[in-house]
């Protein structure tokens, strides 16, 4: 049977991210020598958008409740992660408004483009 959180996986949302083939065996190769198990995983909100057409809408609200819904009562963890633009006026209000909080991390990672500083964030449930 397939359920909507099939298509959601945690993470350890180590910075700076790794590409998935090799974070895959860097994790066979820590799990090898005994350096990390599943219990660093933590759940990561990643690439979240709403096409600005749609935008308004609580769209973007509800996506992120339930991803913390699967996060915190389906998984059981008691924190969800997240990067974004600190420029992102947009996503940046709707994170604040869901109770995220600045986690004092910034990179800039390569592949950022023209971001800035890229913000570290997370939520913590109650």
């Amino acid at each position: 049977m397939y359920h909507e959180w099939d298509a959601v996986q945690p993470c350890d949302a180590k910075i700076p991210f790794t590409l998935p083939l090799l974070d895959r065996i860097e994790r066979r190769l820590a799990s090898l020598i005994g350096t990390k198990t599943n219990q660093d995983l933590q759940p990561y909100l990643s690439n979240l958008c709403v096409k600005n057409e749609f935008r308004g809408k609580q769209i973007g609200k509800a996506l992120c409740r339930c991803l913390e819904d699967i996060a915190f009562h389906t998984w059981g963890y008691n924190r969800l992660y997240l990067h974004v633009d600190p420029d992102n006026e947009p996503a940046m209000k709707l994170y604040e408004k869901e109770g995220y909080k600045d986690a004092s991390t910034r990179w800039r990672p390569a592949w950022a483009g023209k971001a800035s500083y890229i913000g570290y964030f997370v939520k913590q449930q109650d």
